[in-house]
């Protein structure tokens, strides 16, 4: 085989004109071939190259059977398994070439291409100009991982009388296209473009979401993506929801990028059937800011909206029962904690009353603190205004110091806590059912704790046992003003492990009062190579002085109830947890919460139950519940089921049921190309006003390459129409 440079073969035996001689030779730079035998015409200026042919032209390479081409007209004829490769790894096969311009322009009569992004493209004839740009005539497009060039069937194609790649727009544009999924017709478009393969964002529809649902009837809900190509900065996407029977809605969501900051914000506008009334004029809006602000403070705020009560929640917008707006600043240091924050809050449960929408404005708070090995402190000072807040407006100050050291004698270590505080009230307005009319209170208050515990490690052959007992000697101090201040930082307050060695037990600052308490509990934990590891807490605090007021518990005698937790993790097929506390009279439990999960051979499964007596709630009734779930995954596939049962009352009723198809893979389920994701859910009933009885189905559709595509403006297709000619 021979190497040589194309040009200059014609340099040595042309005897043309010296102007020729020139263009050739500044060409032989950029184009190189190989070939099995060549052959020169030197009266007509032709070169023909044959067996094995290969023509490298800066970043492309043509390969052939035989090449045949004349320097008079720079015309080159390839026929026979041309085979086109490009710079970025795309590649095109013909049966002829037509290379013009020094090889930069191409006419193939038929061809099969397979683009960089493993799609395929086949035509009855190719085009390539010296921009780069690339026309197909009658082509196919599809994204699938077939054979299209053998005739195997893709799951889904377009077919286009005219196809364009522009490489300047990185756009790929159809005229006169017809989708098709399985070989069956789908819907036709004049006009339509999507990205190329190189491109991560761009302006255009959105994969859109179809499904059914009892309430609403057929629903579908198409995003449109508007993304600048010349700001990166920001981006926004317009989706309509047409919920079938119940009306449509429009959603805008808007994000923005700065340097120190980004904002987002949905505004929901529509037509849709309410708890108010059918044919309700609706609209809603979030909004959210993250930004940080001189001297280093962090700033988040959010902002809730809706102008018709629970709408967001019915069909979707938003699923939390309240609304809240705030304004948070926070400074954080290595010993210290600023924060600013003012918020509102609309409840949106039923029954709901607008004298119970909590408004803060504003709460500010510095927190201090330090630590080694010996000891700790803190210093908290707190200022906040509330409103409507169940029918009470407060304003507090508080302001307190904790001092905590640590030493150990005999393997036995000795904890001793110290506490001062002062809280100063200001209550503007009470409810009826709250007789008291004092507006200004003062509450100094101050504590006191000592606690000693010891770690006992026991090891055997197979496992290991650490024991640690703990007791503690608490006593707080304070006036007694438990008939004055409202308790609205822990007036649902239940002992639980967190806090049963908290000298202040309650946590908040609003129920404070002279109280002094014994408090135990044993921590044990297994760790073992054949049952797993288990902990396990036992643990109970005695009343010896003092009062307990002002709270919501079913238990205020001298004993609490008795704290167990058990968390239990054999192996990965069962893992157990437990929290119960238990009637120091009869052992009953009043409240608890099991769970149990594990997986095994890509399944995954696990229940919960929980209940809870009603004198630990503001609402005074029960609660039982229970749900199970499970799912199984596959190579890239995951099924799931989950339900859950109200067990209140001796009842078994059903709340909710969804069935669910999760793709996982990184690439798409079937051929590379499409993804189907179905997800069913019933929802059976809920006292929520606007979360009634329904079933839905869900199904999406993705398509490869077509997740973002647009119809193109009037100008742009004017132009695109003149280039198809």
């Amino acid at each position: 085989m021979r190497f040589l440079q194309l040009f200059s073969i014609f340099i040595f035996l042309t005897l043309g004109n010296a102007a020729a001689q020139e263009k050739i030779s500044n060409s032989s730079e950029d184009i190189t071939f190989t070939s099995d035998n060549l052959e020169v015409d030197e009266k007509n200026n032709i070169m023909i190259a044959t067996g094995n042919v290969i023509i490298i032209n800066k970043n492309r390479k043509l390969t052939a059977k035989k090449v045949t081409y004349n320097q008079n007209t720079d015309k080159a004829i390839a026929i026979g398994d041309v085979v086109i490769t490009e710079e970025d790894g795309s590649f095109f096969e013909t049966n002829k070439a037509t290379l013009t311009n020094e090889f930069k322009s191409i006419v193939a009569i038929p061809l099969y291409g397979k683009l960089a992004d493993k799609s395929s493209i086949k035509a009855k004839s190719f085009k390539r100009n010296d921009k780069g740009e690339s026309f197909f005539d009658e082509g196919v497009y599809t994204a699938c991982n077939c054979n299209i060039k053998e005739g195997e069937t893709p799951i889904w194609q377009l077919q286009s009388n005219n196809i364009k790649h522009d490489p300047i727009t990185k756009t790929i544009y159809h005229k006169h296209v017809k989708m098709k999924i399985f070989s069956i017709p789908i819907y036709y478009l004049p006009y339509i473009s999507h990205p190329d393969w190189t491109v991560k964002r761009r302006t255009g529809l959105l994969t859109p979401v179809y499904g059914y649902s009892t309430r609403n009837r057929f629903h579908a809900k198409i995003p449109y993506y508007y993304a600048p190509e010349n700001d990166p900065t920001w981006d926004m996407t317009l989706t309509s929801h047409q919920f079938g029977k119940t009306g449509h809605a429009d959603n805008l969501n808007f994000r923005k990028k700065y340097e120190t900051s980004s904002i987002e914000t949905n505004l929901i506008k529509g037509n849709l059937d309410t708890y108010s009334k059918d044919g309700d004029d609706v609209f809603g809006m979030t909004f959210f800011l993250d930004a940080t602000i001189g001297n280093k403070w962090d700033v988040t705020a959010e902002g809730k909206y809706s102008d018709q009560d629970t709408f967001m929640r019915r069909y979707g917008f938003d699923s939390n029962s309240s609304h809240k707006s705030f304004v948070t600043l926070e400074k954080i240091k290595q010993n210290s904690i600023s924060t600013i924050e003012i918020f509102n809050i609309e409840n949106l449960d039923e029954g709901k009353n607008s004298n119970n929408e909590p408004v803060l404005a504003p709460g500010i708070s510095h927190h201090v603190f330090d630590s080694n090995k010996d000891y700790n402190y803190d210093i908290k000072i707190n200022a906040h205004s509330v409103y409507n807040d169940e029918y009470y407006d407060i304003k507090r100050w508080s302001a307190s110091g904790n001092f905590n050291k640590s030493k150990e004698f005999s393997n036995i270590l000795f904890e001793a806590e110290a506490n001062l505080g002062l809280d100063l009230y200001s209550i503007q307005g009470r409810p009826t059912s709250d007789t008291d009319d004092n507006k200004y209170i003062d509450r100094p208050s101050a504590g006191l704790s000592i606690a000693a515990s010891k770690q006992y490690l026991t090891n055997y052959e197979s496992f290991g046992l650490i024991l640690e007992p703990k007791i503690q000697l608490s006593s707080m101090f304070s006036p007694d003003r438990t008939d004055e201040i409202p308790n609205r930082d822990s007036s649902e307050y239940r002992l639980d492990p967190t806090n049963l060695f908290l000298t202040n037990q309650y946590q908040g600052r609003d129920n404070i009062q002279n109280n002094q308490r014994i408090n135990a509990g044993l921590t044990s934990s297994i760790i073992s190579d054949n049952f797993g590891d288990l902990n396990f807490f036992i643990g109970q605090s005695q009343k010896i002085g003092g009062t307990e007021k002002n709270i919501k518990t079913q238990n205020q005698n001298r004993q609490s109830h008795i704290i167990n937790s058990i968390d239990w993790n054999p192996s990965n097929l069962a893992n157990f947890s437990w929290l119960s506390l238990y009637d120091h009279h009869d052992f009953k439990s009043d409240m608890s919460n099991f769970t149990f999960s594990g997986s095994t051979n890509g399944w995954s499964y696990g229940t919960n139950h929980s209940s809870i007596k009603g004198d630990f709630l503001s609402t005074d009734s029960d609660r039982e519940e229970i749900s199970f779930a499970v799912s199984k995954s596959f190579s890239n596939l995951t099924t799931s089921y989950s339900t859950t049962y109200d067990l209140n009352n001796d009842k078994t009723d059903k709340i909710s049921e969804s069935i669910g198809l999760e793709y996982t893979g990184t690439g798409y389920m079937f051929q590379n190309c499409l993804t189907i994701l179905v997800e069913y859910k019933n929802t059976a009933g809920d006292a929520d006003r606007d979360l009634l009885p329904e079933d839905s189905l869900y199904i999406t559709f993705n398509f490869r390459n077509l997740g973002d595509y647009s119809y193109k403006p009037t100008k742009e297709t004017k132009i695109l129409k003149k280039n198809m000619r």
